[in-house]
């Protein structure tokens, strides 16, 4: 079986970083910290009314989920940046380029290696997430399609810093450049569906705020977090139908959302191999300006 030779190089160097284990380490202490915190919280409220709401420890469960969620949001970024960008600084690229790995190889390379990085990370909190099951109210399915959910919300991140990458000179760039993406695709898509919401909410018969109210409702349909939210707020009984266009779109929304997210993570690697691909003969006889 052929291996990625950039994949085992990476996944080997940052297996035996310090880096990756801090990382385990700080994810782990912050997530138990809160789960902890909401836990006692819980026991507390119990002791003083002797009964036990078991819609809380959803909350916790939400919590959890979602607080992976926002670091990775604000860490990640400065840990993906650097993929492409640090090969060009390093002028390791050019090398790389010269022998029989193809552009396609090192970009798939990269992102195997990262998306493992991060998997470690993620499954090392399961223990923690698993004295939740504890108290029911979540079933398999339920796990199945948030981890399905969260998987696809890490390539599409990956993916997104691999393009801001391959297409910045230096790291600090990229690293900028994917924290603007971030802030745009997870926070700015809710923004702007809370303006329209409340445009349309002003004067429902305007025609500009029936189309601006229905094109963010469609933006919004690249968010993952939103994904994640329909399917929390699922488990834990609460109705968030009013969001959407329809029943249709409450109903099949993870579906569509799935779909959406993985096609744009295919044409952000796609591009990023065309950017760092060498191109004609001026490439081999000048070398790639871009790099």
């Amino acid at each position: 079986m052929n291996i990625n030779p950039i994949y085992e190089r990476e996944h080997r160097v940052s297996t035996r970083s310090l880096r990756l284990s801090t990382a385990i380490l700080v994810f782990n202490f912050i997530v138990a910290g809160f789960t902890l915190i909401e836990m006692n919280g819980v026991v507390d409220y119990a002791r003083k009314t002797s009964s036990i709401d078991y819609t809380s420890f959803l909350q916790i469960f939400k919590i959890v989920v979602f607080v992976p969620v926002v670091l990775l949001i604000f860490v990640g970024p400065s840990f993906i940046s650097g993929a492409i960008s640090d090969e060009r600084h390093r002028g390791t690229l050019e090398i790389l380029l010269t022998t029989k790995m193809t552009a396609k190889s090192i970009v798939v390379g990269k992102f195997l290696s990262l998306m493992a990085s991060i998997m470690i990370i993620l499954v090392s909190q399961l223990p923690i997430s698993a004295i939740l099951f504890l108290y029911g109210g979540i079933t398999v399915g339920d796990i199945v399609k948030l981890t399905l959910n969260f998987i696809v919300f890490v390539v599409l991140l990956i993916s997104m810093g691999i393009f801001c990458s391959s297409i910045s000179r230096k790291t600090s760039i990229a690293t900028a450049l994917l924290y603007l993406a971030v802030l745009i695709l997870f926070f700015g898509t809710l923004v702007l569906y809370f303006l329209a919401a409340n445009s349309f909410n002003m004067n429902d018969k305007n025609f500009f705020s029936i189309i601006f109210i229905k094109v963010s409702k469609f933006i919004l349909l690249f968010n993952p977090l939103v994904s994640m939210d329909f399917l929390l707020s699922k488990i834990m009984g609460e109705d968030s139908s009013d969001v959407l266009v329809s029943l249709f779109w409450y109903n099949n929304w993870f579906y569509i959302n799935m779909f959406l997210d993985l096609s744009l993570s295919v044409i952000f690697l796609a591009l990023s191999v065309v950017k760092i691909k060498p191109h004609g003969k001026t490439w081999r006889k000048y070398g790639n300006s871009n790099l």
